[in-house]
């Protein structure tokens, strides 16, 4: 075997080690992505988001959506402090539809705003938010959503259950260890490839109509 023959016998050995370990290294990465993935999906089921849409970005209906909300957190402090799953915060949401409404339109009309809220439960797509102390991934939540007049204006929303919104936040949490680990502590690429696979499962329904 000649010097260009072991050379290049070298380098094809080399090529093979380089492609071994990127392989594995892309395996690992790849398993500790679906697990991530997982526990992101297990969070959405345990959460029952809230979602309020202003009327309009103008200044008036902009603070009468904050008036709005203060008063919505303030009536869910008192609904849902004793509940221990999401389900049976859906099931109280659902019964208190009107109490909630009520609520929230005895604020518009204190205001002397001319909107009316529309108070319901949906399936809804959220992205990842950043809220300072935890971080809730992308994916679709059931929600808890309130739009004011023709809902058109920047929206607020936040964490119904558990109780992440409301001052007197619930003791116990409903979230696992992991959970709560991915939460606090995830990495923000982890968190944009959930939320880019999200998109992508959200397009595929949009055109086959799943």
């Amino acid at each position: 075997m000649n010097r260009i023959q072991w050379f290049l016998k070298q380098c094809q050995t080399k090529r093979m080690e380089i492609s071994l370990a990127v392989g594995l290294l892309l395996a690992v990465f790849f398993a500790q992505q679906n697990s991530f993935a997982r526990v992101c999906g297990q969070i959405r089921s345990d959460t029952l988001r809230l979602h309020i849409r202003a009327a309009s970005d103008s200044s008036q209906d902009q603070a009468d959506k904050l008036a709005v909300r203060d008063a919505l957190i303030e009536e869910s402090a008192q609904l849902f402090a004793e509940q221990t799953s999401r389900e049976q915060a859906i099931e109280t949401a659902q019964k208190n539809l009107d109490r909630l409404q009520k609520t929230a339109q005895d604020v518009l009309e204190s205001r002397n705003s001319d909107n009316t809220a529309t108070v319901y439960l949906t399936e809804m797509f959220f992205e990842t938010i950043d809220y300072g102390d935890f971080t809730m991934p992308a994916g679709e939540y059931t929600a808890l959503r309130v739009d004011i007049g023709t809902a058109e204006g920047k929206n607020w929303w936040c964490v119904l259950f558990p109780a992440m919104c409301v001052p007197a936040a619930q003791d116990k949490t409903v979230y696992s260890q992991r959970e709560t680990d991915v939460m606090q502590n995830g990495i923000e690429i982890r968190f944009a490839l959930v939320e880019l696979w999200e998109h992508l499962v959200q397009t595929k329904e949009t055109y086959t109509g799943c």
